[in-house]
């Protein structure tokens, strides 16, 4: 096998084993929304750009009366990242959220942009639903 097929070879490996890491930590936090949707309707949001500045994927849990009652975040530029809670949207109501009321100083555009896209899906998911009833 020749120097060129041998370099190929070896990004293929490297691309197969970070597939399989990038799997896991997909497992890992799937597991993790298992406890949020014990406590109501849950929707997960991307907020951020791929290549600058990273990706932040929220999730929030909102009990029936359309308030939020807890979350989880996920966000770093490498496959080892881990599920945080968040807490900056507890207690407000999925309007809130939508209109971006729950201003924290600290708070990134890319966190509050993916907790609005999944206060728009809960809020989607719960008008469907009292429209089937």
């Amino acid at each position: 096998m020749s120097g060129i097929g041998k370099i190929f070879l070896l990004i293929a490996g490297m691309w197969l084993i970070q597939l399989g890491l990038a799997f896991r930590q997909a497992k890992k936090f799937e597991g993790s929304l298992k406890g949020l949707r014990k406590l109501g309707t849950v929707a997960t949001g991307v907020g951020g750009r791929r290549y600058r500045g990273g990706r932040a994927f929220v999730s929030l849990a909102a009990d029936e009366k359309g308030v939020v009652v807890a979350g989880l975040i996920l966000s770093g530029f490498t496959i080892f990242s881990k599920a945080k809670p968040v807490n900056q949207f507890i207690g407000f109501s999925l309007d809130d959220v939508i209109t971006g009321k729950p201003v924290v100083a600290d708070a990134k555009p890319k966190v509050v942009e993916a907790a609005k896209m999944a206060a728009e899906h809960i809020k989607g998911h719960m008008q469907r639903s009292n429209e089937g009833e």
